[in-house]
């Protein structure tokens, strides 16, 4: 009789160090206030996570990515100042990626840069020959395989870990129950957070002054505000308790890397 062992559940809890709301937003309250609480929580729970950091708040704030590093979290890149990248040829790609990873390399001496994610999860057809070039190990951009060009990821050996979908609902009214069964049914599930949702993100929008901006993030984009701050810190810490019951075992990105 051959006994069949059950693979243990990985979770990766990842977290893109950002401006609030990019392109909405050019403020820093949730690095300064919301990034203080998840590290919090991690610390609560002994889970090391993977911190993807734009070179705009690496500038403006390193203090808070050294934090991040001494932690003994993995750091990784984001993009210079969470531009898009598809709208960028190849070497101004390339140039702002590197300009990133120097930025972040100067700040933490002693973390290999291994890992990258582009702004908006919106990666050039490109990507993965600029990474090859400036010496990643691996992507996490895209959220299907099936988007995969697997020939690209053959010649430039660069490992891809999709972010799962979870993450968009994770925060929404009714869906947070329903995901959160379905999560327990992967073998690897990578989430991705940003520290604005660990604060009041009403509060923030109704101080802007632009009404248009108000009304279209109040109808249009509930996501960038609802079950932020206290109901977020709530969620995550329930959902890493279940996790733990469960016995899940929680990872970095670079521990999902494999020898080729």
């Amino acid at each position: 009789m051959k006994l069949v062992m059950k693979l243990v559940m990985k979770i990766a809890l990842t977290f893109d160090i950002e401006r609030d709301n990019p392109n909405f937003l050019n403020t820093y309250y949730g690095i300064r206030v919301g990034l203080v609480k998840i590290l919090k929580i991690l610390d609560k729970y002994h889970i090391k996570g993977t911190f993807f950091c734009t070179g705009n708040v690496a500038e403006h704030l390193p203090e808070h990515i050294r934090i991040i590093e001494r932690k003994g979290h993995e750091i990784a890149c984001h993009g210079l100042n969470h531009e898009r990248l598809t709208q960028l040829n190849f070497p101004k790609c390339q140039k702002s990626i590197s300009e990133n990873k120097k930025i972040l390399e100067n700040i933490c001496h002693n973390t290999e840069i291994l890992g990258f994610r582009a702004p908006y999860l919106k990666p050039p057809k490109f990507l993965f020959q600029v990474l090859t070039n400036l010496g990643f190990k691996y992507d996490s951009s895209i959220k299907a395989y099936k988007d995969l060009n697997r020939d690209q990821l053959n010649v430039n050996q660069i490992q891809e870990f999709p972010p799962s979908n979870f993450s968009i609902f994770f925060r929404l009214p009714m869906s947070y129950y329903y995901l959160r069964k379905r999560i327990f049914e992967k073998d690897v599930v990578i989430l991705y957070f940003h520290p604005w949702e660990a604060i009041n993100m009403n509060k923030i929008i109704f101080n802007q002054s632009n009404l248009f901006n108000i009304f279209k993030n109040m109808i249009f984009r509930p996501d960038r505000r609802v079950n932020t701050g206290n109901s977020f810190i709530e969620r995550i810490s329930n959902f890493i308790n279940e996790s733990k019951s469960k016995n899940v075992e929680f990872v970095v990105l670079k521990q999902l890397l494999k020898e080729k």
